[in-house]
């Protein structure tokens, strides 16, 4: 037994080592990724125009205070793409009734759903066919945004010379549970696709943000558009991959004072929200999923239960991983101006992604695919049509 427990000590030094790489990998990722506002350069000689560009499928009961605050953004040479997506409710309605109220908005209706596309990718691919914009702006219906913030985003991008700019949002969230996730999630983000590389030509390393993707018209189409990323579930983040590998300037900011976007207003709503993203991530893949619940398991779940049935040193050395786990993400919590509290839900909340994950591919095979927005897109479906 003496033994047995002498290895299990020395794996959990190993297991230390390496959770302590991860935690300083993702504060490292953090100060290195530069704010929009410490960036903000001198204005260019003239502003190139943009488009905001949106989709929206059965909102109407949030559609018209969302845009018409989207419509006080401040921007010389500024137009709206709004893309009713087939919906049955009223948002077309009023989406027409507020591009009468303002010239800028244009409004693109989509009736039906072509084979081989998923309707949000299909959506946006119309929107940016109709659009004849220097940039596009890729955004969601329920993102506010600054007034300044397209004005420094373009300022930047000119003076800088970037193809494509990926930022973070500030995501308000009402409990200390949820705010936990948000800095589980962003740390795991940032580290898994090595953010603060993104920038560097010669890095494979992209980056792609719903909330906000800013891209040259001209790098869109020459890509391919959507066209390519038609069944990608995650097309904000392939996006990124198709305009970093195809040889593009790419770059990520982090703009919590422009850009902010309510993410999930409760525990199960993230759960069920959870569905579509998690086992596309894992390429529809059940033995990567496996594996990641594993490891995630293993490395943030385990040292709270394995403190608890041992003692001596392998209880000090996994109570050492408790500390720090807990420790590195209150400091991160005050890094993101949250409540430093929610690192005590961080054995919590890291359940309750595994839990989401394996739910989510149970799902997936239980329908058959992934039911998004009313649409059920088989499995068969989704194996095409992706980068």
């Amino acid at each position: 037994m003496s033994e047995w427990t002498d290895i299990l000590f020395w794996v959990t030094v190993f297991h230390f080592s390496c959770v302590l790489v991860w935690e300083l990998l993702g504060h490292y990722a953090f100060f290195r990724i530069a704010h929009l506002r410490s960036s903000e350069m001198p204005p260019p000689k003239q502003w190139p125009s943009v488009a905001i560009i949106f989709a929206a499928k059965d909102e109407e009961r949030e559609i018209e205070t969302a845009v018409r605050s989207m419509l006080q953004v401040e921007y010389p040479n500024l137009q709206y793409t709004a893309v009713n997506d087939r919906s049955t409710d009223r948002t077309g309605e009023i989406l027409n009734k507020l591009a009468i109220e303002d010239p800028r908005l244009k409004v693109v209706h989509v009736e039906a759903l072509p084979d081989g596309w998923l309707g949000k990718n299909n959506a946006l691919q119309h929107a940016a066919a109709a659009t004849g914009t220097d940039y596009l702006l890729f955004t969601d219906a329920d993102v506010s945004f600054d007034v300044d913030c397209v004005k420094r985003a373009v300022g930047y991008v000119e003076h800088h010379q970037v193809d494509h700019l990926a930022m973070f949002p500030k995501v308000p969230m009402p409990s200390l549970i949820l705010n936990a996730f948000v800095i589980f999630f962003f740390k795991t983000f940032v580290v898994y696709y090595r953010a603060w590389r993104v920038a560097n030509r010669k890095s494979s390393a992209f980056l792609g943000i719903g909330a906000f993707n800013l891209v040259r018209n001209s790098v869109f189409h020459e890509v391919g558009g959507f066209e390519r990323i038609r069944m990608e579930v995650v097309d904000d983040l392939l996006l990124g991959k198709l305009i970093k590998t195809s040889g593009f300037h790419q770059h990520v900011l982090v703009a919590r004072e422009d850009l902010s976007v309510p993410w999930y207003g409760s525990v199960r709503e993230m759960v069920v929200g959870l569905d579509k993203n998690t086992f596309a991530g894992v390429n529809y893949n059940p033995f990567i999923l496996m594996a990641m619940i594993g490891s995630v398991t293993y490395a943030f779940l385990w040292p709270f239960v394995g403190v608890f049935l041992f003692a001596g040193r392998l209880q000090f050395m996994l109570g050492a991983i408790c500390g720090l786990l807990v420790l590195s993400s209150a400091w991160m919590a005050i890094r993101m101006r949250l409540n430093p509290l929610a690192a005590l839900l961080i054995p919590a909340i890291i359940g309750l992604f595994n839990f989401t994950i394996a739910r989510a591919g149970i799902i997936f095979y239980v329908r058959g695919g992934i039911k998004w927005r009313d649409t059920l897109y088989t499995k068969e479906q989704l194996k095409n049509g992706r980068l």
